[in-house]
């Protein structure tokens, strides 16, 4: 159980799990490592495998853990999702099959069709983390931090409004307006265990002496291999050349394909390496992935990962000689 990984579309990032303490967050993630890739299909837990997962600590007798499970689909049903397609608001129902059965101790759960793709066919704009460590944090202001953060993995930065963050945080409102209160009980935890484990650091941003958000910086990723989708190898005739960008490093690419936005994206991480298209066409790539990331007195502009996404062809990276 040590190697259980969760993964789960982005969108799911921006959903406030509004109510949910840090158990029932456990109870949440851990389901989601096991029913991914699933489709709809039916899979079931003991009890004992739940708390497995959950690496819980807490002494809790059958009918507890069970309050917990159902507890933790209550608030999930009390949410509401908007499609950004169709932006329709819903009731969250993810799972469309949730049985809790305390004198078998098992859990049984199928997850709703209209939100598979939050689980399923994940091949790009995905957070991917080790459920062990998400569990071993206490606190929930950690771990609800500690799964943003995984979204930005390969970049190592995360730009957020304050009143945002307190959003997607769930931080009661009375917390969120004072400064104080808001150091104290959401942000000094966050501090405290995800710190060490991300390399983690807090830059609080301004607007007339008044904090409006955060820059959070951390130690980047280079994605595994599983989650770098090579393409085919290009062919001889279309084998292409190094192209210079300048103050960024060096592209390989065709003259009809170059485009001097998409390679600056690549190396100021403005577009994800798990849908990179340098990053998946070189496992070397990935290695300078995001390499600017942070570095704002470069003066540079960054311009969107829309660009990269929409390119049609492969290409592949080096950086500047000296880096």
């Amino acid at each position: 159980m040590s190697n259980e990984i969760v993964k789960f579309s982005n969108q799911f990032n921006n959903v406030a799990l509004k109510k949910f303490d840090a158990v029932h967050l456990d109870v949440l993630m851990a389901i989601a490592s096991r029913v991914r890739e699933k489709g709809t299909a039916t899979v079931e837990f003991s009890f004992e495998e739940l708390r497995g997962l959950m690496r819980l600590r807490k002494n809790l007798t059958n009918r507890q853990l069970a309050d917990k499970i159902v507890q933790t689909n209550a608030r999930l049903l009390a949410l509401n999702y908007m499609f950004e397609d169709s932006g329709k608001i819903i009731q969250f129902a993810l799972f469309t099959k949730f049985v809790t059965d305390p004198q078998e101790a098992t859990l049984a759960v199928g997850v709703n069709e209209e939100f598979a793709f939050l689980l399923n066919d994940l091949t790009s704009q995905f957070t991917r983390f080790e459920l062990a460590e998400f569990a071993d944090l206490k606190s929930k202001y950690a771990k609800e931090f500690y799964r943003r953060a995984k979204q930005y993995r390969s970049s190592g930065i995360w730009k957020i409004s304050r009143d945002e963050f307190c959003r997607l945080l769930s931080v009661p409102k009375s917390t969120a307006e004072q400064v104080r209160d808001l150091n104290k009980r959401v942000l000094k935890p966050i501090i405290e265990e995800c710190g060490p484990l991300l390399g983690l650091k807090i830059e609080r941003q301004y607007v007339k002496r008044r904090l409006s958000g955060f820059v959070f910086t951390f130690a980047r990723e280079t994605p595994p291999v599983i989650d770098a989708r090579p393409v085919e190898a290009r062919k001889a005739e279309d084998a292409g050349h190094w192209t210079s960008v300048a103050g960024y490093g060096e592209v390989f690419t065709t003259t009809e394909l170059f485009d001097v936005t998409a390679a600056r994206d690549h190396f100021d991480g403005t577009v994800e390496a798990g849908e990179c298209r340098f990053c998946a066409f070189d496992a070397r790539n990935r290695e300078h992935h995001a390499q600017n990331a942070g570095s704002c007195s470069s003066g540079r502009v960054r311009a969107s990962g829309a660009v990269a996404r929409s390119m049609g062809r492969s290409a592949a990276v080096r950086p500047p000689a000296g880096l």
